[in-house]
């Protein structure tokens, strides 16, 4: 089972109102777990990559990289809410951040998740047609309206 926390309420509000998109929730609170666990050294890797990309975009912001910090060192529900408000918030300003945010937390879910045994099948882009993710198959796998073949 992989570390990931549950800090904040779902459903949270975020300063203002609004609510704080749950991946840079459950992105914030997983970081925040990791940088405080024994990881496995993929895991390690992974994650060191996300947090070193969020150091160089906040390093000359002091508030915004002192928000990253102060998560990462004295983690609390507090300070996670903190840091997924700010990724959420840069990640709205900044959509080209939002979107290497996303694809590099997504690589991150993959390496956790083969980590810990599991199976990580991902489909992105516009797909045409059938697709399949599976782990283990026992028998076949029939698509379509034709009859299946035996």
């Amino acid at each position: 089972m992989s570390p990931v926390l549950h800090l904040h309420e779902p459903g949270a509000m975020a300063e203002g109102g609004r609510m704080t998109d749950p991946i840079m929730v459950t992105a914030a609170t997983t970081l925040i777990a990791w940088a405080t666990t024994e990881l496995a050294q993929s895991g390690r890797a992974a994650v060191s990559s996300l947090i070193g990309f969020l150091r160089t975009r906040f390093q000359h912001d002091p508030s915004s990289h002192a928000v990253l910090e102060g998560a990462l060192q004295q983690p609390s529900p507090e300070a996670v809410g903190r840091l997924a408000e700010l990724l959420d918030s840069e990640s709205r300003r900044d959509r080209a951040f939002g979107a290497e945010l996303r694809a590099r937390w997504s690589q991150v879910e993959v390496t956790l998740a083969e980590g810990a045994g599991g199976v990580a099948n991902s489909v992105s882009g516009d797909v045409h047609g059938s697709v399949v993710q599976a782990r283990d198959v026992h028998g076949g796998i029939h698509l379509g309206d034709g009859p299946a073949r035996r």
